[in-house]
């Protein structure tokens, strides 16, 4: 056995944590906490574990209690639980609150003990490779949601890309639990956008009224987003986060219900301020400190830690720095590279808006391009903002 597997025993039997190191020691990299509540603290400064096995009966806290904290905060942590408790409520609650892979009874040898941390060990193994497989095929999934948003709304792919953007820089800051839900929220925040007419979105982006029917259409495009990702695997808390991503710290605001708060969940309270700094932002001319006054004329609408944090954080963004570091430039459509930035509307020769000015180039994107390009349906030079090293 590995001596690398990692291994968290917890009991409030001194001598039987101390027999535990003594006879597993060179098996295994075993550490030991007395009491669930010792525990908790370790696993906080020193976790994740590959396995850890509590006792069920002791006196700070239950091990039942001590594993359900492990399954929700490190859920690819095997759970063990040690028992000399034959009592069936027990197991049940164990099994459904804690998710216990396994119940080894006490008292029981080292070498029982060991063959069930080795068995839980593999398990270890299988949760990590699915998970990596379930969260690669989820970003290839997720890549191919946008690149279908970048080509049939421009102007939505742009917004969620600075909202995409801008979130990833203050995931730490926000104190996200899980960033990898705030990462595919903020890529799939407009998605919903899919569903509104054309004629209705180029009306909205470029400023004019709309009626009352066009207007309730795009007040439905969190609904529409929420609908079309909550039957997917996993993206349930996704989806609900961007049904709320309209909806105001105040209780106002997309959807009317008795929402508001810190009820409402936190990514959707981030992707409220995000959009609504992307919205303040479509004028190119608006300085950031010019779209932070607009938000604060509303400040009752946005979660205030959340909103400190964008002041705080997002003034020298490339949006709002003038491509900071970048260099403007025309380019041939068949030279862009991804990671370009549109300095520009591109517009094919019917005057059909392809990609909106501050769009970032995808593979997708450029190849779309080069083949409208190439049947001779637009102009040949494209103006791009570029980093010095790629131009």
């Amino acid at each position: 056995m590995s001596s690398r597997m990692r291994v968290l025993l917890v009991d409030d039997d001194e001598r039987l944590l101390n027999a535990a190191r003594r006879v597993l020691r060179k098996e295994i990299e075993l550490v030991t906490a007395e009491g669930g509540k010792n525990a908790l603290d370790y696993l906080q400064n020193n976790g994740p574990f590959e396995v850890i096995v509590s006792d069920q009966n002791m006196p700070d806290m239950k091990g039942v209690e001590l594993l359900a904290h492990v399954a929700k905060r490190w859920p690819t942590t095997v759970r063990v639980m040690l028992t000399g408790n034959d009592d069936q409520q027990t197991a049940i609650k164990a099994v459904n609150e804690g998710q216990i892979y396994r119940f080894i009874n006490k008292p029981c040898g080292p070498e029982d003990l060991l063959t069930a941390i080795t068995a839980a060990s593999k398990h270890h193994q299988y949760l990590l490779a699915e998970k990596a497989l379930l969260e690669e095929t989820l970003s290839g999934s997720v890549k191919v949601l946008t690149d279908v948003l970048a080509l049939s709304k421009p102007n939505a792919f742009k917004r969620s890309s600075d909202v995409h953007r801008w979130a990833k820089r203050l995931a730490d800051e926000i104190g996200i639990e899980r960033p990898w839900e705030l990462d595919l929220a903020a890529m799939l925040c407009t998605l919903g956008a899919v569903t509104i007419p054309d004629s209705v979105t180029r009306k909205h982006y470029a400023g004019e009224t709309l009626s009352e029917k066009e207007q309730l259409l795009l007040e439905r495009v969190p609904a529409n987003g929420r609908d079309l990702l909550r039957n997917v695997p996993r993206m349930e808390g996704i989806a609900e986060a961007i049904y709320y991503s309209k909806k105001g710290f105040d209780g106002s605001g997309f959807p009317s219900d008795e929402v508001s708060g810190e009820t409402i969940p936190v990514i959707g309270r981030l992707l409220k301020v995000l959009l609504d700094l992307a919205e303040a932002t479509v004028d190119e001319e608006v300085s950031f400190a010019d779209a932070i006054e607009a938000l604060n004329r509303n400040a009752e609408q946005y979660d205030p830690q959340i909103l400190g944090a964008v002041e705080a954080n997002l003034a020298t963004d490339q949006l709002f720095a003038v491509r900071s570091g970048m260099v403007r430039k025309n380019v041939d459509v068949n030279a862009l590279l991804e990671g370009d930035v549109t300095a520009t509307d591109i517009s094919d020769l019917e005057g059909t808006r392809l990609l909106v000015s501050g769009s970032t180039l995808t593979n997708l994107t450029i190849k779309r391009l080069k083949n409208i390009e190439g049947i001779g349906q637009m102009p040949r030079q494209v103006e791009v903002w570029r980093l010095p090293t790629a131009a």
